[in-house]
């Protein structure tokens, strides 16, 4: 394939000239006027101005996770301190992975050096590795949080030593990356000219298939079935929680109860949901390009036109992570409420207390008794714990 996960490669890309297809398709066809552009000056506009806006959108949200949760004392908790971990991952995605890949996606050769050769995809693979382990940990949190909350919980001594070992792991997966990698200089008759070009590719087709496998397996089929399994156990656990009062219950307070666990359900299924359809594409286009599952043709308009929109889509996981936050978590909410107010004028930390608003079913009091409603109280504190606590966000990435 062109870009394996990270983008950087040409290996295999057909840019000879005039190759047929079945008689009736010539790669001409597919190139502009200019050589050392995959796509039409127009189509290259377009992803620039995507990609720019995927980057700025990355580096300011989780620049204003790890700015609250850093100037916020309220907000240093265990659970938030795996999304700073996140948030940093992230800002690594938005810096090392977003403008290469779109360069490597646009252009026909390395044009960085042997030295970005090598630091480049290893940054990749060791940032997207480390976002991935920290979801799962951040779920293995949440599920003894909620499922088992008799079990001991992680302190914060126990979520630096996770993520020492997050990013260790992460470390390990990128090294054969870096050993079989390099930067070197082929030369190719397009049409009439001779081109040099630097590409940037694994030294070995073999390892590439391997690493394919590896980089899809441990960065996205075992970590997404162990989030989902994770998410279904707290998702049945909140949703078989018993209604304050049970059947005789008012309807009122029957409706509060359900809306708040649908709130839960809709916010588990989100993160699932967005990470695994993100991702998906650049995962199926690497192991179907690599193993040789497409054509000549089909592989020339993966390279020119379905990579690039893969790579984004998942990049764009990483942007979305804040939205996320700030839509599902009232701390965040209230966070990025108190910052931007205090913009004006200088950040101040500002205090500011969580509040959980009383359902309709509270506001009439009629035929409600005293317990019911303490119940209902009660549940409405669980449940919204629950929702701040189970923000994690949906950025399971494979290298890129």
């Amino acid at each position: 394939m062109a870009l394996r996960l990270k983008g950087l490669d040409f290996a295999r890309e057909n840019i000879s000239g005039h190759l047929s297809y079945n008689g009736s398709y010539e790669l001409q066809d597919l190139l502009p006027d200019n050589d050392y552009l995959k796509q039409t000056v127009p189509v290259v506009v377009l992803f620039v101005l995507f990609y720019v806006f995927n980057f700025c959108l990355c580096i300011v949200g989780n620049i204003m996770v790890c700015f609250v949760i850093l100037k916020m004392p309220r907000m240093q908790t265990v659970t938030n301190f795996f999304l700073l971990n996140l948030a940093v991952s992230d800002l690594l995605v938005a810096v090392f992975c977003m403008p290469f890949t779109l360069v490597d996606n646009i252009i026909r050769g390395w044009p960085f050096g042997d030295v970005m050769c090598k630091l480049t995809p290893a940054v990749q693979v060791v940032s997207v590795a480390a976002s991935v382990f920290t979801l799962v940990a951040i779920a293995v949190d949440r599920f003894y949080s909620v499922v088992h909350p008799t079990e001991p919980k992680f302190t914060i001594r126990g979520v630096q030593k996770i993520v020492i070992v997050v990013w260790s792991l992460a470390l390990f997966i990128m090294v054969p990356q870096v050993l079989l990698i390099e930067d070197t200089t082929i030369t190719l008759q397009v049409f009439k000219e001779t081109l040099s070009l630097h590409i940037c590719a694994e030294t070995s087709q073999l390892w590439r298939k391997v690493y394919t496998v590896l980089l899809f397996t441990t960065c996205y089929v075992i970590p997404l079935v162990v989030i989902v399994l994770l998410y279904i156990r707290i998702g049945l656990k909140v949703w078989e929680k018993p209604i304050p009062g049970g059947q005789q219950a008012p309807t009122q307070v029957k409706q509060a109860s359900w809306k708040r666990k649908v709130k839960v359900v809709k916010m588990l299924l989100a993160v699932v949901v967005l990470f695994a359809f993100s991702w998906l594409p650049l995962h199926t286009m690497s192991l179907l390009s690599d193993h040789g599952f497409l054509s000549p043709y089909q592989e020339d308009i993966v390279n020119v036109y379905i990579y690039p929109i893969a790579h984004w889509l998942s990049y764009f996981n990483s942007s979305v992570n804040p939205i996320i936050y700030g839509y599902y978590n009232e701390n965040f909410r209230n966070a990025y409420k108190s910052m931007m107010c205090d913009s004006k004028n200088g950040f101040v930390p500002t205090p500011y207390t969580k509040t959980t608003s009383r359902s309709p079913a509270l506001s009439n009091r009629t035929n409600i008794s005293p317990q019911t409603r303490r119940s209902v109280n009660v549940e409405e504190v669980q449940l919204e714990v629950v929702v701040t606590h189970l923000v994690v966000d949906n950025h399971l990435a494979p290298p890129l």
